[in-house]
């Protein structure tokens, strides 16, 4: 027990002289501090990985199981989708290296359609089961290694809606592919103040034990705060997960490539997603 303590009093120690880095008095912390808070917390708490290993070896195995399925999806690692791409998540994603057309809905048959439909919920649900675990599992205060089953559950909730939105985004985009450049400044206009505003949401959820609504709401306030910080991250982190993808060049087939190349790029990017998030919550709050 004495030596757990000590642990626990260094890991405090390390997130307290993280924490009081500050961009400037009433405002939001900045992005140096965000990301020593979170160096901290993965150094004191490395089963943190946990949650998102797991999630990724869901999402390699989802990868592989669509290969040869009926939906015409396809791998981009990197680079083959380009050395340069842009990518705002949301949530982590669980399958990094799946290319999915916007038109893969046209004409699917209804019983295609609801397999599809329910495939992405599934993927959506696991992505939230395995954020929430990692949520509780850094927070300073919470107690046991699960949180709440309701809030979990209000966490998927709000991430398959919110994905569900951003899908259907998707799937109008591919209706406007003549668009360009037009069709890339709408996606910098609206989806980035968007995904920035929704930041800090899923820890508000799990960790502050509010529901969806207030949370969005609450989770303004943080993106009003650290707006520049959000977005450097949610870049970093969109194009850091993508270029992780590139491990499947070393595997022996592609099959085996893309399901490395996932659990990889599931674990390091889902886990620093969800403790930068605790961090900001965190930083702020307290």
């Amino acid at each position: 027990m004495a030596t757990d303590d000590s642990d626990s009093d260094a890991v405090s120690e390390d997130e307290t002289d993280a924490e009081s880095v500050v961009s400037s008095p009433g405002a939001g912390p900045g992005l140096g501090s965000i990301l020593a808070t979170a160096f901290a917390l993965l150094r004191g708490r490395p089963s943190l990985v946990i949650p998102f290993a797991v999630a990724g070896t869901l999402g390699a195995t989802s990868t592989v199981a669509r290969l040869p399925s009926p939906y015409p999806v396809g791998l981009a690692p990197f680079p083959e989708g380009g050395l340069v791409r842009l990518s705002l998540p949301f949530v982590p994603r669980l399958e990094p290296t799946v290319e999915m057309s916007p038109a893969i809905l046209t004409g699917m048959k209804p019983r295609f359609l609801v397999a599809f439909v329910g495939w992405q919920v599934a993927i959506s649900a696991a992505t939230a089961v395995a954020f929430a675990g990692c949520l509780w599992l850094a927070a300073a205060d919470t107690d046991g290694i699960a949180p709440p089953l309701d809030r979990t559950a209000w966490l998927v909730a709000y991430v398959v809606v919110i994905d569900s939105v951003l899908f259907g985004v998707l799937f109008l985009s591919g209706l406007w592919a003549g668009a360009g450049v037009a069709l890339t400044l709408v996606t910098l206009l609206t989806l980035a103040p968007f995904l920035v505003w929704l930041f800090v949401a899923p820890a508000i959820i799990v960790v502050g034990g509010k529901r969806p609504i207030a949370a969005a709401i609450e989770s303004l306030d943080y993106a009003v705060a650290s707006p520049g910080a959000i977005l450097v991250l949610l870049v970093g982190l969109g194009y850091v997960g993508y270029a992780l993808t590139g491990v499947s060049r070393f595997a022996s087939s592609p099959t085996v490539g893309a399901a490395l190349a996932t659990v990889l790029s599931a674990t390091v990017t889902g886990t620093t997603h969800a403790v930068a998030v605790t961090a900001l919550y965190r930083g702020r709050s307290q």
